[in-house]
């Protein structure tokens, strides 16, 4: 508990020290209350009771982190709710209001909202044509009121995302990148210096020769022994010579004498 509160304190404090996230969240949080405030206020005064709930309900929807978000959900919504009265109103014309008909109103409604265009306020084709086919049993004027409703609570909400404070994300998400770019940059450095330092020199060994050939004679070199060939040197076969070999001379036999035999053995 004293954690959360103390997490809750320090969001206040960075959200009042300068721009950033937290205060974004907090300004789009003052202007959803005024919004829907405001919604439900003209709502009451101008519309029946029955329909005036769509009004603040359409003016949160509507408020997002952007003005670009914002527009386009409110404009997802507003097809979402043209679908769904749309829906309702044609079921209850031609079937009546019955169960089966609500359930053929739900499985036509989410089956319409999977469509692409409705993107997330894909579920509210099914909202709205609940409300229109029970509250409204299917009438075209409350269809008619209920989009006045909504109209109302769109207008509000892209008004306070306008005129309070409008969000300026530029300056301090550059900040944030190029702080990051910064950081990522010397950990990058850092990582580097630590490899240099732990890695050992590539390929010692063929570097001691080359350096060894190109170096000057040691005084001490004619004392030490010479390495001897290695094997699979001496027996390398080498690569056939296309010139013609000359023939090898044959040493010739001498004829043995007659007195051979007594000359070599004793008496």
């Amino acid at each position: 508990m004293r954690a959360a509160v103390t997490g809750r304190i320090g969001y206040l404090r960075r959200a009042a020290r300068g721009p950033g996230s937290e205060r974004d969240d907090l300004v789009l949080g003052a202007k959803s209350v005024v919004a829907a405030m405001a919604a439900w206020v003209i709502a009451r005064h101008l519309l029946p009771p029955t329909v005036s709930t769509f009004a603040p309900f359409t003016a949160l929807v509507t408020l997002q982190a952007t003005v670009y978000r914002s527009v386009r959900d409110c404009i997802q919504y507003l097809l979402a709710m043209a679908a769904g009265a749309a829906l309702a109103a044609s079921l209850a014309a031609v079937a009546g209001i019955h169960g089966w008909t609500f359930g053929l109103l739900t499985l036509i409604a989410l089956c319409l909202g999977r469509i692409e265009r409705f993107g997330q306020q894909g579920t509210q084709v099914a909202v709205i044509g609940f409300f229109a086919f029970s509250s409204g049993q299917g009438r075209i004027d409350y269809i008619g009121y209920l989009a006045a409703s909504v109209g109302v609570g769109a207008l509000c909400g892209l008004a306070a995302h306008l005129v309070l404070a409008p969000a300026r994300h530029v300056h301090h998400r550059q900040q944030a990148v190029a702080g990051l770019y910064t950081a990522m940059s010397r950990r990058l450095d850092d990582l580097a210096e630590i490899f240099e330092g732990n890695d050992p020199t590539p390929g010692a060994s063929g570097t001691g020769a080359a350096t060894g050939a190109n170096s000057p004679p040691n005084a001490n070199a004619s004392r030490t022994p010479s390495t001897p060939r290695s094997r699979t040197a001496a027996f390398t076969p080498a690569a056939p010579s296309t010139a013609p070999t000359p023939p090898c001379p044959v040493p010739a036999t001498p004829s043995p004498s007659p007195n051979a035999r007594w000359t070599t053995s004793a008496p």
